[in-house]
């Protein structure tokens, strides 16, 4: 559960409380004053009634005279009053087809909550020897409760209106408040995905305000150190590669004239055993001249992991077209495809060989691993990025070996000119491995 909603809900509680405290001491009020306004009225219509009683002794028509006495009470407020016979029955104040009792308007929990105990004032009337029935006052709390009820139902509007109000009002209050808490969160994530301009704004709260400044200082140092590094990684890169060059020249224009030297002398050596008649010197040569093979052989395997040699005799593309159509010879049961688009001349050494190695560890993974029928392999030259991208149709990419597919290799080449690597695969999908490297001046030659 977010902060935000946390903070809502305890401050809509607290709201939601005291507003059910208020309702609950206004309704305690409230009937309290209900309470003692009937007790009031009632105590009015009886003395009214007990004043007019002695009048019936006088009057000639008991009925007529009943009902004045019984209409003078009942327009008291709050009052009920009604004559009945001696068996209970409304003789009078009681006209056909009206309720005998008031009905508020109000809920009938609310009317249970609220009405006081019945207040009624019974009265027999009588001449003489004889009983005519009874005059009745009852106290008649449904007007008060209406009022009251009403009021509860301002009340409550108020309280929802007040409650929404507020919650809002918090909320964009919160909301702006932990906004620099969103954007520190949007900038780590920057920083995590390899990002080090990510900056977060040093505004807003004041507490939040030390962090921030922190956040920022620590992005610049580690926007300082990676740089630094992939300098370090570069210029690490680059002296490797002339170390190679140097070495691959070595063994090419050193070591394999030589051997080439011995293999003639051989040949010399085994023509003249041969008409000599030596066998024991022929089957010597003979031997010499295999592990002058095996040297070669080697040779040319340390050449080719030192420096592809027909990078520097074809050029970039045209060395990845070899690499590929040799790769097509070997392997037929897979289709190989590629497309190579803008002008790679003039690019740096170790732009070039980073590339050409990025391709031929992919191709090897494809043939050796991946059990692909299908192969492309992508190169563009954009505005400021070399793009590469290999594709297989095989069987994904394992995580759990990647250090085995040298995949750790490739990032930290590409890493080292300030690149970019991706791996995107599913089990049985393939495997597409994507490279951005940026064409930097110290990248040149």
């Amino acid at each position: 559960m977010s902060l935000k909603l946390r903070l809502l809900i305890i401050v809509t509680l607290i709201l939601v409380f005291n507003f059910v405290a208020a309702g609950y001491f206004m309704i305690q009020n409230a009937r309290q004053a209900v309470a003692a306004e009937m007790a009031s009225s009632t105590q009015l219509a009886r003395g009214l009634l007990i004043n007019a009683l002695p009048t019936l002794r006088f009057s000639n028509d008991l009925s007529e005279r009943v009902t004045l006495i019984v209409d003078s009470v009942r327009h008291t407020r709050h009052i009920r009053a009604w004559f009945e016979d001696m068996n209970g029955q409304p003789l009078i104040g009681h006209e056909e087809g009206v309720p005998f009792t008031n009905r508020p308007d109000a809920p009938d929990w609310f009317i249970r909550l609220m009405e006081p105990e019945a207040v009624a004032f019974r009265r027999l009337i009588t001449r003489g020897s004889q009983s005519y029935g009874y005059l009745v006052v009852e106290a008649d709390p449904s007007d008060e409760v209406t009022e009251v009820w009403r009021d509860m139902e301002t009340l409550l509007f108020l309280g929802l209106f007040f409650l929404t109000v507020i919650s809002s009002l918090i909320y964009l209050a919160l909301l702006h408040g932990l906004r620099p808490l969103q954007q520190l969160a949007d900038a780590l994530g920057h920083l995590e995905k390899g990002d080090f301009h990510a900056r977060v704004d040093t505004g807003g709260a004041k507490e939040l305000k030390p962090i921030q400044i922190r956040f920022n200082h620590m992005a610049d140092v580690l926007e300082t150190t990676m740089a630094e590094n992939h300098a370090l990684a570069g210029n690490m890169l680059t002296l490797q590669e002339s170390e190679r060059r140097d070495l691959a020249r070595e063994l090419h224009d050193e070591l394999a004239p030589c051997l080439f030297g011995i293999r003639v002398d051989l040949a010399e050596i085994e023509r003249i055993a041969i008409e000599n008649k030596l066998p024991d010197v022929e089957e010597k040569v003979s031997s010499v001249k295999l592990i002058t093979s095996h040297i070669q052989s080697l040779v040319r395997k340390m050449l080719s992991r030192l420096r592809p040699m027909t990078l520097d005799d074809l050029g970039l593309v045209e060395a990845l077209r070899d690499m590929l159509h040799n790769w097509r010879d070997r392997q037929p049961e897979i289709d190989w495809e590629w497309d190579f688009v803008g002008d790679f001349t003039g690019l740096a050494d170790t732009l070039q060989v980073t590339v050409y190695r990025v391709v031929q560890e992919c191709t090897t993974n494809c043939v050796r691993h991946a059990e692909a029928s299908h192969v492309r392999v992508e190169v563009k030259r954009e505005k400021q990025y070399i793009k590469v991208t290999v594709t297989d149709d095989g069987k994904g990419l394992d995580t759990s070996a990647v250090k085995g597919f040298g995949l750790i290799g490739m990032r930290e080449r590409v890493s080292a000119l300030g690149g970019k690597i991706a791996f995107d695969t599913a089990e049985g999908q393939g495997l597409q491995v994507r490279v951005m490297i940026p064409m930097k001046s110290e990248n040149k030659k």
